[in-house]
Parts: C-alpha cells; structure tokens; sequence
C-alpha cells in the first residue's frame, strides 16, 4: 500500500468526519467517515498494511475526538484483523459486503465506545454530565446511517483502488 494516498485518504476521511458531520446529523446521529476509510483499507489491504493501515487511522481519530484515547485505534484495529482474515471470504466491490462491513465495525466502535463510557461515568467519575455520556440511541442510528452511506463511499474508493496500489499476498505467506 502506498503511503500517499493513504494519507490522503486520512486526510479527507477525518475532514470530513470533523467538518460536515455536525452538518448532515440526522436526529442526532452522525455518520462516521473515518471508519468507511477503515473498512476500505481493511478490505483491500494486505493483512500487516491492513492492521497498521487501521489502526493508524484510529490513533488520528482519537486526536481530533473527546473521548479516551486509543478507543478508535482499539476498534479500528479488531475491524482490520477481523476483515483481513475473512479477505478471501468476501466479494470487495458488492455494495451488500460494505454494507455489511460497515455494520460489523460500526457495533465494533459502539460496544467499544459504549462500555468505556458507562464505565467511566459510573464507577470512576460519578459526576459526569448527562450530556457528556454517550446515547445508545444516538450511536445505533449513527451504524445504520454510515451503514446506508457506505455502498457510496466505499465504490466511488473501490474505483480509485489502483492508486493505492494494493498488493496480493505472496504465495505461501499466510493472510
């Protein structure tokens, strides 16, 4: 994988999470970018590019988000092991597999995300504010939002794949 366009791709991915999500919320969900970014990667990438490739793009995430650090970079993580072992199950350029991917890291980060957040506002600080702990609600409308989003973004990456330059895993190299 080329390290250009990947981070070109950061770039643009967490630009557009930072930028345009306050303004295309919807009921209070927000589409994640960043993870579309990450399945694209995950799916296309050989497995060491694919597991730094999302991670990385975690950790950035991370810097520009209020919550603890390493949440993004833990979530994105276990989505590109999961997908970069499954490579070979999956059809890369059909709009269900993103759909469905989109899914699976989506409930990745909510569960992630949730839990750290009930967490902390339970038992270490108690006098968290309602309005700084996560909504569930919010949260599992934002999977289904960049869900719905994810055929779109995913193919206009899809067609521009070749600048990334993805290589096959070399004959007898485990995936």
């Amino acid at each position: 994988m080329r390290l250009i366009p990947y981070i070109i791709l950061a770039y643009l991915a967490l630009g557009l999470q930072v930028g345009l999500s306050e303004y295309v919320m919807w009921n209070g969900a927000k589409p994640n970018f960043v993870l579309l970014a990450a399945v694209f990667i995950a799916i296309n990438a050989p497995r060491d590019a694919a597991l730094l490739g999302c991670f990385g793009l975690g950790i950035v995430q991370d810097l520009l988000t209020a919550q603890a650090p390493g949440l993004h970079a833990l979530s994105y993580g276990l989505l590109g092991m999961m997908l970069s072992n499954a490579q070979s199950a999956v059809y890369r350029r059909h709009p269900l597999t993103h759909v469905t991917v989109a899914c699976l890291g989506g409930v990745i980060t909510t569960v992630i995300l949730y839990v750290q957040s009930a967490v902390w506002s339970r038992w270490i600080d108690e006098s968290t504010p309602p309005a700084v702990r996560l909504s569930l609600a919010n949260l599992l409308l934002g999977i289904v939002y960049t869900a719905a989003l994810a055929p779109f973004v995913i193919g206009v990456l899809q067609r521009i794949r070749v600048a990334f330059s993805f290589q096959p895993p070399r004959r007898g190299h485990r995936m």
